[in-house]
């Protein structure tokens, strides 16, 4: 089949969450409310179901106010809706806008099929560090500049992290008898570079915002021939199974430990990164 029309990996989930719902006889789940801000877009659904996504408002210049504004009568029209359905009717939009709910709806869905009991039952590998996978000699990659960088500096022979926003928005200038740039240790590219930089890594830790932009296949694409390929970040939370079966070998994401908290949390916290942070349950899980 010809890559432009294959299914999409949100298609994909979209279908797999369908059969595993079916097979362990999951209730539906509604949608109860949404939760935006600058960086992320939630979906707080009935039965302790919810997702996050990234929004990218005001955080990536590549995106306009009119790609990344959400449609709050559209949005409001969804209220007590299927999650399914919501996913569904926007698993084809361009808009990023509206790619951002459908991936939050679709994490959402699967918060019951990331436990360890569900895990674990699929003959999953649970509680994977893949700090600890990492070798001294390795070439490693990571796609999106975020906190996960420092905690891999200094592990591998080389650490190169791309990103869609510029080089120098990350760069630390040291001024004393001369003139250093920092991090130390880390090689910045643009996002233009990925094919190059990706196509010889020994590791690839991929930002789950790919799943977003509409970049994922591409992008793991390029990193087919490294040892690992991981996919990590609170968007990154979609069922894993599909994730597996379409180039990825360990997720590292976030679960809601907490739904009913979350849910004040998202109202009354003074951003959503705080409400993430205090309910968050993190798990790493592979097929390797």
């Amino acid at each position: 089949m010809n890559q432009k029309n294959s299914p999409s990996i949100l298609e994909k989930a979209y279908k797999k969450l369908i059969d595993e719902y079916q097979r362990l006889d999951i209730p539906d789940t509604n949608v109860k409310c949404f939760g935006l801000n600058p960086g992320w877009n939630a979906v707080i659904g009935t039965n302790g179901c919810c997702g996050v996504a990234m929004s990218f408002q005001e955080n990536n210049p590549l995106y306009g106010i009119e790609e990344t504004l959400q449609d709050l009568e559209y949005l409001k029209s969804c209220t007590d809706a299927s999650l399914l359905n919501v996913a569904a009717d926007n698993l084809h939009d361009k808009r990023l806008s509206r790619r951002s709910i459908a991936l939050a709806a679709l994490n959402a869905l699967s918060q019951p099929l990331v436990t360890n009991e569900v895990l674990q039952a699929k003959g999953y590998e649970v509680g994977l560090e893949v700090k600890d996978l990492v070798r001294s000699d390795d070439y490693m990659v990571i796609v999106g500049y975020g906190g996960l960088v420092k905690s891999y500096a200094g592990r591998c022979k080389e650490l190169h992290v791309t990103d869609q926003r510029p080089p120098e928005t990350f760069r630390t200038t040291i001024v004393s008898d001369d003139i250093r740039y920092g991090p130390a240790g880390i090689t910045v590219h643009p996002a233009e570079e990925n094919k190059e930089v990706l196509q010889d890594a020994d590791v690839a830790i991929i930002t789950g915002s790919t799943l977003v932009n509409g970049t994922f296949e591409e992008v793991v694409g390029y990193a087919k021939h490294a040892r690992i390929r991981a996919l990590y970040g609170s968007s990154a939370q979609l069922i894993p199974d599909v994730l597996f079966e379409n180039g990825i070998n360990i997720a590292m994401s976030i679960a809601i430990s907490d739904p009913a908290r979350f849910e004040y949390d998202v109202l009354n916290a003074p951003d959503m990164e705080t409400a993430l942070r205090k309910h968050q349950r993190k798990y790493n899980v592979g097929q390797i």
